[in-house]
């Protein structure tokens, strides 16, 4: 189950995402993608980065330019690691890059909420928290056009 949700994530499904690197030990990459399952939909986060990971049971609090907080708790569904390296001279110089990924159940009505644009957001993760301020929406409607493409591939069945 949880491999069928990670490979629907990434091969059939849009995404959205930003690339954070503030300093080299706190960016990362994260995408988000909008999922259903059952009757239930998801916003399914992917973080790449050199050491953050979802916490097994993580959060997402969300502001929007609306100044409504939207607290959404998640699951993690997958972690992995990447370790490659490069030879200058005679030393070796590793390089690992954490996949990280994290499931957070969504309502319609929520959905409706982020139309109005994300402002701030935040995601537990270990070492660190991600926190992410925007002046100008780039996810909001973009995660609300993803979920009315979801629900509308259920309904034109």
């Amino acid at each position: 189950m949880l491999f069928f949700i990670r490979v629907s994530a990434h091969l059939y499904a849009q995404s959205v995402g930003y690339t954070y690197k503030p300093l080299a030990a706190e960016g990362c990459s994260m995408k988000y993608c909008v999922m259903k399952q059952d009757t239930t939909y998801y916003i399914v986060a992917t973080v790449s980065s050199d050491r953050m990971k979802f916490l097994s049971e993580p959060t997402m609090k969300i502001r929007t330019f609306k100044d409504s907080v939207l607290t959404f708790t998640g699951k993690a569904i997958d972690n992995r690691s990447e370790t490659a390296g490069f030879v200058t001279g005679n030393m070796i110089f590793p390089i690992t890059e954490i996949n990280s990924t994290a499931q957070f159940k969504v309502t319609p009505v929520e959905f409706g909420m982020l139309r109005d644009g994300i402002a701030k957001i935040r995601l537990s993760m270990i070492p660190m928290d991600h926190e992410r301020i925007f002046k100008k929406d780039n996810l909001g409607k973009k995660l609300y056009k993803l979920y009315l493409n979801v629900k509308s591939k259920e309904e034109d069945f």
